[in-house]
């Protein structure tokens, strides 16, 4: 329990940091005073977890501490960049229509087809994403891919898309 209320600080720092609107790199600097010794309080009660027979007896315990544990380092990344969320909450919430829909497809005649309509509905998604209509975005993207309009690529992906 005492796990999840760290994890809770941390969260909470993050609302914090949202409501005193702080640049990039000062949540960046307030992580690493604020937050950091958070992160590195779960790190040794995650190894002490490890280290406990009783409580590596079960499965899910075992399993949540290692995933901990081979995932640290990128857990660490939110102190490299005071951009990056803590949480991929948002991420997973954008690509789920995407995984359902691709699970939805399975019939879809190929696994190059499924391919290809998840990277389009992912293209949806990120317009929704950015407030972009997807309509616009679309006509624009396959106007500069069909009469080869000399587009920069990075300009084509949806959050650089200017209407």
């Amino acid at each position: 329990m005492e796990i999840i209320d760290l994890i809770g600080g941390m969260f909470r720092n993050e609302d914090l940091f949202r409501t005193m609107e702080l640049s990039h790199a000062e949540i960046k600097e307030k992580r690493k005073k604020l937050t950091g010794p958070i992160m590195e309080r779960i790190h040794h009660k995650v190894v002490m977890m490890l280290e406990d027979t009783a409580t590596m007896a079960n499965a899910l315990m075992r399993k949540a501490a290692n995933y901990t544990i081979n995932q640290w380092k990128s857990l660490r990344n939110i102190f490299k960049d005071g951009a990056a969320e803590i949480s991929n909450n948002l991420c997973e919430q954008r690509m789920k229509p995407v995984k359902l829909l691709l699970k939805n497809c399975m019939n879809i005649g190929s696994e190059a087809a499924a391919e290809n309509s998840a990277f389009i509905f992912s293209l949806i998604e990120s317009c929704k994403l950015n407030d972009i209509d997807p309509q616009d975005y679309l006509k624009h993207l396959f106007e500069c891919i069909l009469h080869g309009k000399d587009c920069n690529k990075e300009a084509l992906l949806p959050c650089f898309y200017k209407t």
